[in-house]
């Protein structure tokens, strides 16, 4: 089991990700989908160090952000001293009345939970979503493969930069990236061996219908094709 000690180091080299573009196209999706209107507010569930809430922010939502990890929240706080972030475990009871929340959204989260738990978690975001509120989810896909998420970076990045750019790019984050390779094996060890589970192409969109969602997207791609989003109301 990944505990607190791992979560500790693993979030401190998390936020490499901000200049992936992969990434950055991510949590473009998720706000997008979203359709975010001024002053709703939006529950972050599994905010990390808070880049999607922060993203939500810049949109004129209200995010809220609720995470187990004391130092996600420490960093999402360092960088806006005014979040609105909570700690505490998705697989409890939300400290939130019924229909607290305008749209709900979860970036990679739900895999660190152990499927005989995600129904649950799944049925207290209906509670805590008003009637036509709108949920997004995304999750790593079981073919998971960071190296792909990197090299489409690349890829991108030489279009964008052009190639001395991007080597001298590469040269400067070499061992925050390495690093984040060593964390991302240790996940995929747990996803193998523990309670953690990447999700199947159709997980998601199952599990909303399940809890009581009635209009589910179907499933898209995202995350350089490593992960999958679906919406729901």
């Amino acid at each position: 089991m990944l505990n607190q000690d791992f979560w500790y180091e693993y979030f401190k080299v998390y936020d490499i990700l901000n200049i992936v573009i992969p990434y950055q196209e991510l949590l473009k999706t998720i706000c997008d989908e979203l359709e975010i209107k001024q002053e709703e507010k939006i529950l972050e569930a599994g905010s990390g160090t808070g880049n999607l809430a922060l993203e939500i922010k810049k949109r004129g939502g209200e995010a809220v952000g609720i995470d187990n990890s004391k130092e996600g929240i420490k960093r999402h706080k360092l960088k806006d001293p005014t979040a609105k972030v909570i700690l505490g475990d998705l697989t409890e009871k939300f400290p939130f009345s019924d229909n607290y929340f305008d749209k709900i959204c979860s970036n990679n989260t739900l895999y660190t939970i152990s499927t005989d738990k995600r129904n649950n978690v799944m049925k207290e975001f209906y509670r805590i979503l008003r009637p036509g509120g709108k949920i997004v989810i995304s999750n790593l896909a079981k073919e998971f493969k960071p190296i792909k998420i990197y090299l489409d970076h690349i890829k991108k990045q030489i279009k964008n930069k052009g190639y001395f750019y991007t080597i001298k790019q590469i040269f400067i984050l070499i061992m925050p990236t390495i690093k984040m390779f060593y964390y991302n094996s240790k996940i995929k060890k747990e996803n193998k061996e523990g309670d953690y589970s990447f999700f199947d192409s159709n997980e998601q969109k199952e599990l909303l219908e399940k809890a009581g969602f009635l209009k589910v997207s179907e499933t898209k791609k995202v995350f350089s094709n490593q992960a999958f989003l679906n919406s729901g109301f």
